[in-house]
């Protein structure tokens, strides 16, 4: 197998028709469920494990929540009609500074799954005319549709699911 992108180096493919929504819609939904599967029947100390200190699967999961604020931002900005949406802090200083490993797998899920419901709500409650607009990443400075807000969150997800899944991997189980 070759070796992983980074996450920086991934070029998207968007420009994504607003009819293809649903589609994506049910990776974004599905996360949450994937998280539980992959992670459930692991102990604690393995949930918690820093591989080469990178960080470990419940530190993954708390950046996926970290993050949530910035996408229901973006998509409150695409329905206000704004050309440019927020930047992400590339540092993760709130990841980093959360300790997520001092929480339970289950009330990082659940906190994930309320963070989620919104932005998922915040998806489904957009103005029409804003399905339509576009609006420049700051990062990857190419213009940015519901849609494609969208799948990016969903290629997020999909991104450190691979990890969480090398980390499993790796505890050699």
């Amino acid at each position: 197998m070759t070796t992983r992108q980074e996450w920086t180096d991934h070029v998207f493919n968007l420009g994504i028709d607003p009819g293809w929504a649903h589609n994506i819609m049910t990776r974004v939904q599905g996360t949450e469920i994937r998280l539980k599967h992959y992670c459930a029947p692991l102990t604690d100390a393995q949930l918690s494990h820093r591989p080469n200190g990178a960080w470990s699967i419940k530190e993954h999961i708390g950046h996926l929540i970290d993050l949530e604020p910035l996408h229901q931002g973006r998509l409150q900005q695409l329905a206000a009609l704004q050309p440019e949406l927020t930047g992400a802090d590339m540092s993760n200083a709130k990841t980093e500074a959360a300790d997520h490993n001092a929480q339970t797998l289950e009330a990082l899920l659940e906190e994930f799954r309320r963070v989620r419901a919104a932005f998922i709500r915040e998806f489904k409650e957009l103005p029409p005319a804003s399905l339509q607009h576009a609006a420049q990443h700051p990062r990857l400075k190419v213009p940015m549709k519901p849609v494609d807000v969208l799948f990016f969150v969903a290629e997020h997800d999909d991104h450190h699911l691979a990890t969480i899944l090398e980390n499993i991997d790796a505890l050699d189980l």
